[in-house]
C-alpha cells in the first residue's frame, strides 16, 4: 500500500486502487465466457464459476450433458432416443419365458440373462416360495358333506 492510500485512504475504479493497484473482492467488470460457464474480470483477470444454464439435459452455454430431464421421442415401439442429447433407452416389458430367457411383450425381442441375474432370481423366487400355513391344516378338499 502506497503512502498516498494510507493517508488519503485508497481510491477504487470497480475492484482495484487506481493508486496503489491493492484490490478488493467488489465491484468487479465480469465479462463471459464463450462456450464455458466461467466470468472473468476484465479490470484484476479473476476467474469465477457460474451455474450452468440449463436447457433440459444440455447446458446452454458450455454444452455439458446432465442424465436427466432428457426430451425422449420414440425410434420403435420399445425404444427412445433424446432430441437433445442423442441418448437411447429401452423400455421392453420383459415376462419371463423359460429360465435365464425373457421376452418383450411389446416388441417380441428376447434377452438372455446372465448367470449373476438367473441366481439372483432364482433367490428372489425361493424366497417367495415360503408357505405360512402347514399341509396339515388344510381343508380336505371336496369337503366331506354333513
Amino acid at each position: 500500500m502506497g503512502l498516498i492510500c494510507k493517508l488519503l485512504g485508497h481510491r477504487f475504479d470497480q475492484c482495484r486502487c487506481s493508486r496503489c493497484g491493492a484490490q478488493r473482492d467488489t465491484g468487479h467488470r465480469w465479462v463471459l465466457a464463450d462456450g464455458a460457464c466461467k466470468r472473468t474480470c476484465s479490470i484484476c483477470g479473476k476467474e469465477e464459476t457460474i451455474p450452468h444454464d440449463w436447457f433440459l439435459c444440455r447446458c446452454e452455454r458450455c454444452g455439458e450433458l446432465r442424465d436427466e430431464h432428457h426430451f425422449w421421442l420414440a425410434k420403435s415401439q420399445c425404444e427412445q432416443v433424446c432430441r437433445i442429447c442423442g441418448a437411447e433407452r429401452e423400455t421392453h416389458a420383459w415376462q419371463h419365458v423359460d429360465r435365464g430367457v425373457d421376452r418383450c411383450a411389446v416388441c417380441g425381442k428376447t434377452h438372455r440373462l446372465t448367470p449373476e441375474e438367473i441366481a439372483r432370481r432364482d433367490e428372489e423366487w425361493a424366497e417367495a416360495d415360503v408357505y405360512d400355513d402347514p399341509f396339515e391344516e388344510a381343508l380336505d378338499y371336496p369337503p366331506e358333506p354333513d
